[in-house]
């Protein structure tokens, strides 16, 4: 399978991140790091329902994961995430579960990549 991105390609949108750090106050813990550390523990909870409801060929199931797992990865900003979660949702809506676990195998390569980058982000 080809890559949907090239490896130099940006993991996280640094314009997504500055935008939730703006809503903290000064003083305040940073927001974004609250907010990448809920991230952080949830995608592994949703990964594991992804390839349980691909394993038991839920079409319904698998959509509606990767629907949820698109929208943390946009509200994070994880570029390279987001596209991989709506391939495997349309592939889910077409009734192709075979596209939507080539492309879950991409996104937990992916999400391996933005926890690197989210983990340096919040240090």
């Amino acid at each position: 399978m080809v890559p949907l991105f090239p490896p130099e390609s940006s993991v996280l949108d640094v314009s997504v991140m500055a935008a939730i750090r703006s809503l903290g106050a000064p003083g305040e813990p940073d927001v974004y790091t609250e907010v990448a550390r809920l991230f952080l523990a949830d995608v592994p909870i949703h990964l594991s329902a992804l390839n349980a409801a691909i394993a038991a060929d839920s079409v319904e199931s698998v959509g509606q994961i990767a629907h949820r797992l698109r929208g943390g990865a946009l509200e994070m900003g994880a570029l390279r995430m987001a596209p991989l979660c709506a391939a495997i949702e349309h592939a889910a809506r077409a009734g192709s579960l075979e596209h939507a676990a080539a492309r879950a195998e991409s996104l937990v390569r992916e999400f391996a990549a933005a926890r690197v980058a989210l983990e340096q982000a919040i240090q």
